[in-house]
């Protein structure tokens, strides 16, 4: 029999041999009929793909599914995951890869951009769709070609704190300023203040080191060197490591919270005790209350490269701070460096006048 439970109860069991090759799963039914209708439509899809060459088909939805199990424990997971949750809120995750066509996409775009959706946001909304789909290709099923509407971006920005807006940021961030309708510090429960030095910590590191969020926000004990002052920074969104030395604010904040852990895996934890991952309401605030415009915590990360370069680093050695593997991403902050090489060149060219040429 090809259709069975196993020890006699249960759901019922499809179990068939094709070509040499045993097939074998559960019904997920214990209604026989139900089982051998699966059993029988189960050999049909066989045949089409095998002795046809049809493939199978598998619904957006699916693949989606699939393809996020695929990204669990990598660096990209959140990500995955919450793309694919904008996306599957926006489109009929129901219809099948091969029901797609170009229109869908297209009402996609219209759809973000009416909500105001960000260019690059769009584009990752995109990313999710062609990934399910060329993990569905890769797998054997059913699949159409596409063509995804044209995003069109802004140019490149470069946003970066002055130290005067630095300093009103931090003053916003200080976990022991008096906060309206609050009490002190020493008053408020353990856990408010912990989420305001979580922030404050945050942003100062991410200023001295050039890190991104979410490499910080995950990161490990497991990662960081009081002692010798440095932190082996993975960086998943490209895949390599950096060694990257403390300043000594950072160095001071890392031993406090090392003294205070109350994590033993993740320097930066959520309510659940796991890694923070994404949770920048509080950070946003207080650059809103500081009236820092046109400021997002990315440019955090531009403010610590603007300063190296205009500090006397090359391109090239802000790159490898950066963790960028390809040295036109570093381009954006060239124009700093041209303006410090020209500072130099001038100041070369005074000294060689007042030595040589003066009366």
């Amino acid at each position: 029999m090809s259709v069975f439970k196993r020890n006699g109860k249960g759901n019922y069991y499809i179990q068939f041999n094709h070509n040499g090759k045993t097939y074998c799963r559960s019904s997920k039914t214990t209604n026989k009929r139900i089982a051998e209708r699966m059993e029988r439509e189960w050999k049909e899809e066989i045949h089409r793909i095998e002795e046809l060459g049809e493939r199978p088909r598998i619904t957006l939805r699916d693949a989606f599914a699939e393809y996020v199990k695929q990204k669990e424990g990598t660096g990209s997971s959140l990500y995955t995951t919450t793309n694919v949750k904008v996306v599957s809120e926006r489109m009929d995750v129901s219809l099948h890869l091969d029901e797609l066509r170009d229109w869908h996409l297209t009402k996609l775009k219209s759809l973000r951009e009416q909500e105001g959706a960000a260019g690059q946001t769009i584009k990752h909304n995109f990313q999710v769709i062609r990934a399910s789909i060329g993990w569905a290709r890769d797998h054997g099923y059913m699949v159409k070609d596409l063509t995804f509407p044209k995003v069109k971006l802004p140019k490149h920005r470069l946003r970066y704190l002055s130290r005067e807006e630095e300093g009103r940021l931090l003053h916003e961030l200080d976990p022991k300023r008096q906060r309206a309708y609050r009490p002190d510090y020493e008053s408020r429960p353990i856990a408010e203040n912990r989420r305001y030095h979580d922030n404050y910590d945050l942003v100062v590191i991410l200023l001295d080191t050039g890190a991104r969020y979410s490499e910080i926000a995950n990161i490990k004990w497991s990662a960081i060197d009081i002692g010798n002052g440095c932190i082996n920074l993975w960086r998943p969104k490209v895949r390599n490591e950096s060694i990257v030395y403390m300043t000594t604010r950072v160095k001071v904040i890392f031993e406090r919270r090392f003294n205070e852990r109350v994590s033993d895996e993740f320097v930066f934890t959520n309510k659940n005790g796991q890694a923070r991952g994404y949770q920048a309401k509080g950070i946003r605030a207080a650059i809103k209350r500081a009236e820092i415009d046109n400021f997002k915590i990315h440019d955090l990360r531009h403010t610590c490269a603007s300063r190296l370069i205009q500090s006397g680093l090359s391109l090239y050695e802000v790159a490898n701070v950066l963790g960028h593997t390809d040295i036109s991403t570093t381009q954006i902050y060239a124009h700093l460096e041209r303006k410090d090489v020209s500072v130099k060149a001038r100041d070369t060219l005074e000294r060689l006048q007042a030595g040589c040429f003066s009366p």
